[in-house]
C-alpha cells in the first residue's frame, strides 16, 4: 500500500555563501615545511615518506594493512573538490598513543610516463611526479583498546582518477627509544581514488552524510557555526560541510526502528531562471529490498527483488521558499537535510532514491542510498 508521510521536524538551515574549502584548509603545513619541524618529527617523516614513495615503483602485495574509505566528496575552490576519507587500522597495529602519517597522490598518467622512464636505458633512478596532493602529520590515537582505530583526514583535487599512496607508522613523540627495542614499521596502502567534477555545471550533490546521534542526550551531532571553522580546527573535523556545518558522521548504514533517518547534503549548480533563484524539486522515495532469501511480492502478486514502500512530501526550493538575499549568482549553495522517523518501517534493507527535479534547468539528478533497519 502506497504511504506519504511527513517528516518528524524542520531543521531550518540557511543558504551558504561560497565558503568552500582550499588545500589550506586541509593540511597545517606546506610539505616543504618539513625541515622546520623538530629533529626527531623530521627523522620519522622522511622515513616514512621514502618508504610510502617506495611503493610507486615497487607496489606491496598481500592484504592490505589497513583501510581506506568512508569518502565524502563536496566542492572545493580552483576547481577542485574536497574530499574527507577515514582510515580503519587494526588497534593491535598501533602501540603508540601518536601516529605518523604521509598521503600523497599521483596522476595515474603521470605514473605511466614513470613506468615508461624506469624502463629505458639511464644510470639515473627517473624523478618522481610531482604529487596533485600531499599531506603529513602526527595524530593522536586511542591505542591499547579492542576497538578498530580510525583516522579522518581530508584532500583536496580536481576531478578525475588518482592513485593514493598513504602509509602510518608508530610515532616516539621524540622519547629517546632503547638499543633493543624493536624500530617502528611503517604499515603503507596504495589505491585508486575517484574524485568528482563539482565544476562542469551540471546538477549534482556533495556527498549525503547522516550524522551521529549522541546516545545520551540523543541530539544530532551537526552544528551551524556562525563562523568557518579555521585550517586546525578543520583537521579535526574534516566532514564539515562548506566550512560551517560541523557533522560527527555515522559510517554505518544500520538504523534501530526508534531511530529518526537524518541526512544533509549540498546542491550544486541547478538551473535558474533569472540567474539567482534556483526551482527545485526533492523526492524522497523508499524501496523495500529482498534480503536473505526473502520473498517480496508486489501489489500484482509477483515476486520482485524491491517494491516501493513509501515516501514523503517533495521539497521546494524556489522563489517562494528560500529566503530572501539568496542568490546563485554571489556563489550561494543550497544544503539540504531531511528527518525520516524509522518506526514504521518493518525491519530489513531498503533503498532510499533522493530525487532532484530542476525544473529551471530541464534535468533530474537520483542519488541511491542503501541502509538497514534493525529492532530496536
Amino acid at each position: 500500500m502506497t504511504q506519504n508521510f511527513q517528516t518528524s521536524r524542520f531543521v531550518a538551515l540557511s543558504f551558504v555563501a561560497a565558503s568552500f574549502l582550499t588545500t589550506s584548509s586541509v593540511v597545517a603545513q606546506e610539505p616543504e615545511g618539513v625541515d622546520q619541524l623538530e629533529d626527531w618529527q623530521q627523522e620519522e617523516l622522511v622515513s616514512l615518506m621514502e618508504q610510502t614513495r617506495q611503493t610507486v615503483s615497487e607496489p606491496s602485495s598481500g592484504p592490505a594493512p589497513f583501510e581506506l574509505g568512508e569518502f565524502a566528496y563536496q566542492i572545493a575552490t580552483d576547481g577542485d573538490a574536497y574530499v574527507a576519507y577515514t582510515l580503519t587500522i587494526d588497534p593491535s597495529k598501533i602501540s603508540t598513543p601518536t601516529v605518523a602519517l604521509y598521503l600523497f597522490l599521483l596522476d595515474p598518467a603521470a605514473l605511466a610516463a614513470l613506468s615508461t622512464a624506469e624502463n629505458e636505458d639511464s644510470d639515473e633512478a627517473p624523478e618522481l611526479p610531482e604529487a596533485v596532493f600531499e599531506d603529513y602529520g602526527f595524530i593522536d590515537v586511542a591505542s591499547g583498546g579492542t576497538e578498530p582505530i580510525q583516522i579522518s583526514r581530508a584532500f583536496t583535487a580536481p576531478g578525475g582518477e588518482y592513485e593514493a599512496f598513504i602509509a602510518i607508522r608508530d610515532s616516539n613523540g621524540g622519547e629517546e627509544v632503547e638499543d633493543e627495542a624493536v624500530p617502528s614499521v611503517s604499515m603503507a596502502l596504495r589505491q585508486r581514488v575517484s574524485v568528482p567534477d563539482f565544476w562542469n555545471g551540471t546538477l549534482q550533490t556533495s556527498t549525503v552524510i547522516f550524522p551521529k546521534v549522541d546516545e545520551t542526550s540523543g541530539e544530532l551531532q551537526l552544528e551551524q557555526l556562525r563562523i568557518p571553522l579555521t585550517p586546525e580546527q578543520l583537521l579535526l573535523s574534516p566532514y564539515t560541510i562548506g566550512g560551517v556545518y560541523r557533522i560527527d558522521p555515522k559510517f554505518g548504514r544500520v538504523f534501530s526502528k526508534e531511530d529518526e533517518l537524518f541526512l544533509m547534503y549540498v546542491v550544486y549548480n541547478p538551473g535558474s531562471q533569472d540567474g539567482s533563484m534556483p526551482d527545485l524539486q526533492i523526492e524522497y522515495n523508499f524501496y523495500q529490498q529482498a534480503t536473505d532469501g526473502e520473498v517480496l511480492v508486489n501489489d500484482d502478486g509477483e515476486e520482485v527483488e524491491e517494491k516501493y514502500f513509501n515516501q514523503t512530501q517533495p521539497q521546494e526550493y524556489n522563489a517562494e521558499t528560500i529566503p530572501i538575499g539568496f542568490d546563485l549568482s554571489l556563489g550561494h549553495t543550497l544544503p539540504v537535510t531531511q528527518a525520516v522517523p524509522l518506526r514504521n518501517f518493518p525491519t530489513g534493507g531498503f533503498r532510499l532514491e533522493i530525487k532532484l527535479i530542476d525544473n529551471a534547468g530541464s534535468t533530474e539528478l537520483i542519488n541511491d542510498i542503501m541502509f538497514t533497519v534493525e529492532e530496536a
